[in-house]
Protein backbone atom coordinates (compact mmCIF):
# COMPACT_ATOMS: atom_id res chain seq x y z
CA UNK A 1 0.00 0.00 0.00
CA UNK A 2 2.93 2.11 1.15
CA UNK A 3 4.33 1.52 -2.67
CA UNK A 4 0.80 2.25 -4.25
CA UNK A 5 0.77 5.69 -2.53
CA UNK A 6 4.52 6.62 -2.97
CA UNK A 7 3.48 6.26 -7.09
CA UNK A 8 0.56 8.46 -7.11
CA UNK A 9 2.82 11.08 -5.07
CA UNK A 10 5.32 10.84 -7.80
CA UNK A 11 3.15 10.53 -11.08
CA UNK A 12 0.99 13.78 -9.59
CA UNK A 13 4.20 15.40 -9.50
CA UNK A 14 5.39 14.42 -12.65
CA UNK A 15 2.49 15.08 -13.88
CA UNK A 16 2.78 19.08 -12.59
CA UNK A 17 5.96 19.56 -13.90
CA UNK A 18 5.16 18.21 -17.52
CA UNK A 19 2.48 20.58 -17.68
CA UNK A 20 4.88 23.03 -16.23
CA UNK A 21 3.88 26.59 -14.60
CA UNK A 22 3.77 30.08 -16.16
CA UNK A 23 7.74 30.90 -16.85
CA UNK A 24 7.01 34.26 -17.86
CA UNK A 25 10.20 36.31 -17.74
CA UNK A 26 9.40 39.31 -14.90
CA UNK A 27 10.60 42.39 -16.80
CA UNK A 28 10.27 45.98 -15.39
CA UNK A 29 7.94 48.37 -17.25
CA UNK A 30 9.79 51.46 -19.02
CA UNK A 31 12.71 53.28 -19.85
CA UNK A 32 16.33 53.25 -17.99
CA UNK A 33 18.48 56.18 -19.56
CA UNK A 34 22.19 56.85 -19.14
CA UNK A 35 25.06 57.89 -20.68
CA UNK A 36 27.95 55.97 -22.35
CA UNK A 37 30.77 57.34 -23.94
CA UNK A 38 29.51 56.91 -27.21
CA UNK A 39 26.35 59.35 -26.43
CA UNK A 40 22.91 58.41 -24.99
CA UNK A 41 21.50 54.84 -24.00
CA UNK A 42 17.78 53.81 -23.43
CA UNK A 43 17.41 49.83 -22.18
CA UNK A 44 13.52 49.78 -22.49
CA UNK A 45 11.59 46.92 -20.45
CA UNK A 46 14.85 45.54 -18.98
CA UNK A 47 14.59 42.44 -17.31
CA UNK A 48 14.42 41.37 -13.93
CA UNK A 49 17.76 40.46 -12.16
CA UNK A 50 20.13 40.25 -15.09
CA UNK A 51 22.84 41.76 -14.76
CA UNK A 52 23.88 44.47 -18.05
CA UNK A 53 27.36 45.51 -18.38
CA UNK A 54 27.30 49.22 -19.71
CA UNK A 55 31.20 49.93 -19.95
CA UNK A 56 31.88 53.49 -19.10
CA UNK A 57 28.15 55.08 -18.10
CA UNK A 58 27.20 57.74 -16.47
CA UNK A 59 24.23 60.13 -15.66
CA UNK A 60 21.48 56.84 -14.73
CA UNK A 61 17.95 57.95 -14.86
CA UNK A 62 15.81 55.07 -14.14
CA UNK A 63 12.29 55.94 -15.75
CA UNK A 64 10.97 52.27 -14.73
CA UNK A 65 8.76 50.54 -11.96
CA UNK A 66 11.38 48.50 -10.43
CA UNK A 67 14.31 49.90 -8.26
CA UNK A 68 17.63 49.76 -10.33
CA UNK A 69 20.61 48.95 -8.63
CA UNK A 70 24.05 50.49 -10.20
CA UNK A 71 27.40 49.01 -9.71
CA UNK A 72 30.76 50.58 -10.11
CA UNK A 73 32.48 47.57 -11.41
CA UNK A 74 31.01 45.08 -14.80
CA UNK A 75 28.83 42.23 -13.77
CA UNK A 76 27.40 43.95 -10.91
CA UNK A 77 30.32 43.85 -8.85
CA UNK A 78 31.83 46.75 -6.38
CA UNK A 79 29.52 49.65 -4.79
CA UNK A 80 26.04 49.59 -5.12
CA UNK A 81 23.61 52.43 -5.43
CA UNK A 82 19.97 51.86 -5.71
CA UNK A 83 17.89 54.73 -7.58
CA UNK A 84 14.11 54.16 -7.13
CA UNK A 85 11.42 54.34 -10.05
CA UNK A 86 11.47 57.83 -10.90
CA UNK A 87 14.92 58.58 -10.01
CA UNK A 88 18.17 59.38 -10.99
CA UNK A 89 21.81 60.14 -9.74
CA UNK A 90 24.73 61.95 -11.26
CA UNK A 91 27.53 59.44 -10.66
CA UNK A 92 29.63 57.07 -12.84
CA UNK A 93 28.79 53.15 -12.96
CA UNK A 94 29.80 49.99 -14.98
CA UNK A 95 26.61 47.65 -14.80
CA UNK A 96 23.29 47.78 -13.56
CA UNK A 97 20.17 45.48 -12.55
CA UNK A 98 16.77 45.53 -11.79
CA UNK A 99 14.84 44.31 -8.79
CA UNK A 100 11.42 44.44 -7.37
Amino acid sequence: MKSLGRTLVTAGAAAVLCIGFPLNAQAAEGLFFYTSEYGPIVLENPADGLCYSVGHARDPQNSTDRVAIVYSEKRCAGHATRIKPGGEDFLAFASVQFSR
